[in-house]
């Protein structure tokens, strides 16, 4: 679908798919201050879209702005009023999820997967901004959303998780002190971790070796050991789950290894190359509960979260901001974020479409038989 579609032909659809507060939300959250030129939440809203969905420069949404009927304004009155919507429009997706019971009636036990990337300023060669996404892998929906500027990095202590969640993250977020910190508040964990800066011990208390451990596998052994973490001056049991790669896994990751070392202008740690032929984890949970073959599997659909980051960065072009103004950015990338969501929804809705009202197949009933032929 055109995503311009959104905001002109397809508009009066999308209405009805958005937070019924839509109104009294763009002023409560001071979106809507002075109703001159824009005199509606509605559209406030479209030229938002307008600007991050659909990626128009300010000039441009301004020229289609007056266009379309909507306003007509300068590219530079056009900022100020986007500059002004970020809350709103953070508030509009939070709000979205809720009617959708993205953040309320939660399954016990969810699965809970969190993932974040990096998003760039045009021009720049670093990390600008971090997006951190919750996603509920039960119901494959997004749970949260966080913006941050470079230094808030990936760490457990960014979310709430109510206990008796299961947490399923990659080693970016395998930081001691927050792994502790959900385990203290009842949640579980399943959490690919890094031998340098996750040190294990063993039950009774002394240093692990980890890739000595891991080395003991033998090609498709899964391994599972009692091992523990110390934080804080106080030892967390975990188990330690593992297994060896295949040779041509294992040498992708020795390459990529090798490369960033290069970049960096060092050599290759040898015991990383001897950790890069293993995918080795920890959980809280006993095997009872999470056996080490399923726990490799959870882990495994984290990367549904990845595809998500894709489609985001590529689809609807989230792998550059346009602007360099925070407020501005922020407005851009939430604006990205509803209209993902929304796209999302007018596809499902899509496939599940009948020409005449209803669906005449079922999983459980056969198809309806034919009238007879009378003529």
């Amino acid at each position: 679908m055109d995503n311009t579609a959104i905001v002109e032909e397809e508009w009066q659809y999308v209405l009805n798919l958005l937070p019924s507060d839509l109104e009294q939300s763009a002023v409560s959250k001071l979106a809507l201050v002075r109703r001159r030129q824009v005199v509606s939440g509605e559209d406030l809203l479209r030229l938002c879209l307008a600007y991050g969905l659909c990626d128009f420069s300010l000039r441009r949404t301004a020229a289609w702005a007056k266009a379309m009927g909507l306003c007509d304004m300068s590219d530079t009155a056009v900022m100020k009023r986007l500059q002004g919507s970020s809350e709103w429009l953070g508030h509009l997706i939070l709000r979205w999820m809720q009617d959708r019971g993205l953040t309320t009636d939660v399954p016990k036990a969810a699965v809970r997967v969190l993932d974040a990337t990096v998003i760039c300023e045009p021009g720049s060669t670093g990390a600008d901004w971090r997006l951190h996404l919750g996603i509920d892998l039960s119901e494959l929906r997004i749970i949260s959303v966080d913006l941050t500027g470079p230094e808030g990095g990936e760490t457990l202590l960014r979310h709430d998780i109510p206990a008796g969640h299961l947490v399923v993250a990659d080693r970016g977020y395998a930081h001691r002190r927050g792994v502790a910190s959900a385990l203290d508040k009842g949640a579980h964990v399943v959490l690919r971790i890094n031998w340098q800066n996750f040190p294990l011990r063993t039950r009774q208390g002394s240093e692990l070796d980890t890739i000595e451990t891991l080395e003991l596998l033998d090609p498709g052994e899964i391994g599972d050991w009692q091992v523990a973490f110390r934080d804080g001056g106080k030892d967390y049991p975990v188990r330690l789950v593992a297994l060896r790669k295949s040779q041509a896994a294992a040498e992708k990751e020795q390459e990529l290894i090798r490369h960033e070392a290069t970049r960096k202008g060092r050599r290759p740690s040898p015991d990383s190359l001897r950790a890069a032929h293993f995918t080795y984890l920890i959980t809280d949970l006993p095997r009872e509960v999470l056996p080490a073959a399923e726990a490799l599997e959870l882990y495994r659909l984290r990367w549904q979260v990845e595809i998500f980051f894709k489609r985001l960065k590529s689809i609807l072009q989230l792998g550059r901001l346009r602007a360099h103004d925070p407020r501005l950015a922020r407005t851009y990338l939430y604006a990205k974020i509803l209209g993902a969501l929304i796209l999302d929804e007018l596809c499902e809705k899509a496939l599940a479409f009948f020409p005449w009202g209803y669906p005449i197949l079922s999983k459980t009933h056969e198809p309806m038989a034919p009238a007879a032929d009378t003529c």
